[in-house]
């Protein structure tokens, strides 16, 4: 990329694009920030590279998606590296000035078109999310957190995610490129470090293949490759326990208080009639004699009204 390309990267990719990798330069916020730094990367004084250096008038492209830039272990052979003036230690007042607010735009705008270019969705990861192979934008210290190759923090703690992320949807809640996918319905496979344990994950359960004849009948139902996509210490794999519980509580404390306001009483009338035939029948063959249709449908409401009324309870 002319002036600017990096002493240190690789040509070509091992693995496809499937993150935008925010970070700080840890340099003072200015008009020539983005040029110093991506000129620092050219001049081969440090082993590391960026694709991107944006700062608060330009956006300085020192490498093609293509390519492998130095930026984050753990994230490099299919991580965007965009590089920003400030600092990790910046505070909410820090990213709300004028420079920031104009640099943070121009990298969305940049973010954006290099993210629906690769197919990459627009929305920020979890740690969870990032460990389970999906695909989206985290920053420098999701990458060390996840993958414990570097103790890099930037973009700090107030980087303004939410506000950065609405602008590269462009305020839009919803994008066409961004698939919609029942969490329910994902699930990614993860080994241990420590204990070669493979570990089953969706966003509210992580459940450990208790035998090699589970991990084979789940390779063969859902048509896997016969490996798990990442290995994680033991720790990472409690933390992201930790996220599923939390949000299987979320889901239970919403369904929880979705039963709570229906009325059993008009539950019981309407289902008990459709389940009163079929239940006769089967009583009947089962050798109970003597029960009326009446008598069934009563017992069927009282079943299903007590069903709801106990849920309701959170029983």
């Amino acid at each position: 990329m002319g002036n600017y390309t990096p002493a240190h990267y690789y040509e070509g990719r091992n693995e496809d694009l499937r993150l935008i990798v925010i970070h700080t330069m840890e340099a003072p916020e200015g008009p020539q920030t983005a040029e110093n730094i991506a000129a620092y990367f050219a001049s081969g004084a440090v082993v590391a590279s960026a694709h991107a250096c944006v700062d608060q008038d330009s956006v300085v492209v020192c490498l093609p998606p293509s390519d492998t830039a130095f930026a984050a272990p753990g994230a490099n052979a299919d991580g965007y590296q965009i590089e920003h003036a400030g600092y990790a230690s910046q505070d909410g007042a820090g990213w709300n000035d004028a420079e920031s607010q104009s640099m943070l735009k121009l990298s969305a705008a940049h973010a954006r078109e290099i993210a629906l270019a690769a197919g990459i969705p627009l929305k920020h990861l979890t740690n969870a999310e990032l460990a389970a192979g999906e695909a989206g934008f985290v920053g420098h210290n999701q990458v060390s957190d996840v993958y414990k190759r570097s103790d890099h923090w930037d973009p700090g703690p107030q980087f303004p995610w939410a506000q950065y992320m609405a602008l590269v949807n462009n305020d839009e809640a919803e994008t066409e490129e961004t698939p919609i996918v029942p969490e329910e319905d994902t699930v990614h496979f993860i080994r241990s470090r420590q204990t070669g344990t493979i570990y089953a994950i969706t966003p509210t359960d992580v459940v450990a293949m208790t035998s090699a004849k589970v991990w084979t009948d789940m390779v063969k139902a859902y048509g896997l490759a016969n490996a798990y996509e990442v290995s994680l210490d033991d720790g990472d794999i409690a933390g992201i326990t930790a996220d599923a519980a939390a949000r299987r509580a979320r889901l239970v404390a919403e369904v929880a208080a979705t039963v709570g306001s229906i009325d059993p009483e008009k539950i019981a009338g309407a289902i008990a009639p459709a389940i009163v035939p079929p239940l006769l029948s089967a009583l009947t063959s089962a050798g109970a004699a003597g029960l009326t249709p009446e008598q069934v449908r009563d017992a069927a409401e009282e079943a299903v009204r007590s069903v709801f009324a106990d849920a309701a309870k959170g029983e």
